[in-house]
């Protein structure tokens, strides 16, 4: 700024003035140093609207800047809202899904306990019922072979005794295949005791997941509710 030069060239010129001896006082170029003086005056005016120049310009500046500013946090404001009103509507549609998920898994397992139970004692039911018929039907037949040893008086006695030995074997065949067929019947029924309780114990599982999952999205709606 032309201000600043004159006034440069000013403070050269006292500082290079002679000084008279005995004395603080300096010898100057008057005529010089009057125009330099006339030179400031004359630039004031043009230094002085350069100033206020300066000053609208930063004024602007500075308005300008704190719009932008206004607008740029409007605008980051809109973006969160939009950004957690995604957050919020994603977590609530993988939660009903996951919902969705374990109320079907439920049913399925539902559905297939109770067709694994009634196929496991659809098949006891029937081992058990062919057993006994055949139980039954070695001890009719021993019963007939008793009978028939029985009534035939030239071998009573060998015929009596082996028709009891056949009475006898014949029982215990048939409470054997009864002892069978209960005890397969039991070990049906416990194997599938412990594969409904494995498969409780996944349904359970896959609850608990859910549950979490749900409180996980559930902390972050109140974090960003506090935000």
């Amino acid at each position: 700024m032309r201000v600043f030069e004159i006034l440069e060239e000013i403070i050269e010129a006292v500082e290079d003035a002679k000084g008279v001896p005995m004395s603080s006082s300096a010898i100057v170029n008057r005529p010089a140093l009057l125009d330099l003086l006339d030179d400031l005056r004359d630039a004031f005016p043009a230094a002085v609207e350069d100033a206020r120049e300066i000053l609208e310009q930063r004024d602007e500046i500075i308005s300008s800047a704190r719009a932008e500013a206004d607008r740029l946090e409007e605008s980051c404001n809109n973006e969160a809202h939009r950004l957690v009103t995604e957050a919020r509507d994603g977590a609530e549609r993988t939660t009903r899904e996951a919902d969705e998920y374990a109320d079907r898994t439920v049913s399925k397992a539902n559905s297939d306990a109770d067709r694994i139970v009634a196929g496991a004692q659809a098949e006891a039911t029937a081992i058990s019922q062919t057993a006994r018929a055949k139980a039954d039907g070695i001890v009719q037949t021993a019963r007939d072979e008793h009978q028939r040893l029985v009534s035939d008086h030239e071998v009573h006695r060998s015929a009596v005794a082996a028709a009891e030995d056949v009475r006898v074997d014949a029982e215990r065949q048939a409470a054997k295949l009864r002892s069978d067929a209960d005890r397969y019947v039991e070990d049906s029924l416990s194997q599938l005791s412990l594969t409904l309780q494995k498969l409780m114990h996944t349904v359970e599982g896959g609850r608990d997941q859910v549950h979490t999952r749900r409180s996980g999205y559930r902390d972050v709606y109140d974090q960003d509710g506090r935000r």
